[in-house]
């Protein structure tokens, strides 16, 4: 178990394993996978260094330009992406499927393909 404070200021325990994807803002960091919406002002990095996850995560890009941490194993499908999966002025070149809910990132295939596994993935 893995404690976590939240942006709110309440402390919860969760199964760091479950967390799939990271992102920050300026609301804080989101943590994905989780089974409700988790938010933490502990930055992504300093985030997965103290839970010593680092190595189990990717840092892409999204295609507005912020980051994305990706846990490695979470990653079942890496395609193109479809036309509809890249906003106006944004930068898509492959699009990730985590836990069930796609990811465009502005990576090629080939680079999140080696980030990915890099970081645990199988693909």
């Amino acid at each position: 178990m893995a404690e976590i404070k939240t942006s709110a200021g309440t402390t919860i325990h969760i199964d760091a394993g479950g967390i799939s994807t990271l992102v920050g803002g300026p609301s804080g960091t989101a943590l994905g996978g989780l089974a409700e919406g988790v938010t933490t002002a502990e930055a992504p990095d300093a985030l997965l260094a103290r839970l010593g996850l680092a190595h189990d995560f990717a840092r892409l890009t999204r295609p507005d330009g912020s980051a994305l941490w990706v846990r490695g194993s979470a990653v079942s499908l890496l395609r193109p992406p479809l036309p509809t999966e890249t906003p106006p002025g944004g930068t898509g070149k492959a699009t990730l499927l985590i836990g069930g809910a796609h990811q465009t990132v502005a990576e090629d295939i080939a680079a999140v393909l080696a980030a990915v596994n890099a970081a645990g993935g199988r693909l």
